[in-house]
């Protein structure tokens, strides 16, 4: 195991990694990926995240299949939109293109009522997913939240025997950064554009 970073440099300097060496990822790191995410919290502390972790190199295939099915179907041939940096852009076929490669594909998932799917629901799973992302930086790995595969739940979902009671929620691919794959830090909106105080628009 690397060194542990801190809290803060983790989250300033978690980013999206879409490229990944082909090096395997230990048991014992995945376990601590998944570990961490069930320390986040969940709705009544039901604790209903479930965890498919997939290594075959088959089933990431079919799984590759369904998300380049449904990338082109969201933005066309001229994926991802143009707006997107070239880089970034380029990253993201990279992926998309050799998802089979990625050493471990994590599947977060929920299990639920029957009631239909809602914002709540999320609010149980996707703090898990946000440990998880942070937990991967600690250690040196890489991932991005994907979440593309829903287009295919119910083909997923039976490729690998979820039960209907269960929604997936993000598709995490996980591995060593390629090299020129970096951390951040990020750019993101200033904390003054994005807060209000006592009422919507209000500045301090």
């Amino acid at each position: 195991m690397p060194e542990e970073i801190g809290l803060f440099e983790a989250i300033y300097t978690q980013r999206a990694i879409r490229e990944f060496k082909p090096d395997p990822v230990p048991d014992e790191m995945v376990r601590k990926l998944i570990e961490a995410a069930t320390k986040a919290p969940s709705g009544s502390n039901r604790q209903s995240w479930r965890f498919m972790v997939i290594r075959d190199y088959e089933l990431k295939r079919k799984i590759g299949e369904y998300y380049n099915q449904a990338r082109s179907s969201r933005y066309g041939t001229g994926a991802p939109p143009s707006n997107i940096p070239a880089g970034r852009r380029a990253a993201s076929d990279y992926m998309a293109e050799h998802l089979r490669d990625v050493p471990v594909l994590i599947l977060a998932c929920i299990e639920h009522d029957g009631a239909p799917s809602t914002m709540s629901r999320g609010g149980s799973i996707y703090p898990a997913v946000q440990n998880l992302l942070l937990a991967a930086r600690g250690l040196g790995l890489g991932s991005v939240i994907t979440s593309l595969h829903k287009r295919y739940e119910d083909e997923i979902k039976g490729l690998l025997g979820i039960p209907e009671n269960v929604e997936t929620a993000a598709l995490l691919p996980v591995g060593f950064p390629a090299d020129g794959a970096r951390y951040g830090p990020t750019r993101r909106a200033p904390v003054h554009e994005v807060t209000f105080y006592d009422r919507w628009g209000a500045s301090k």
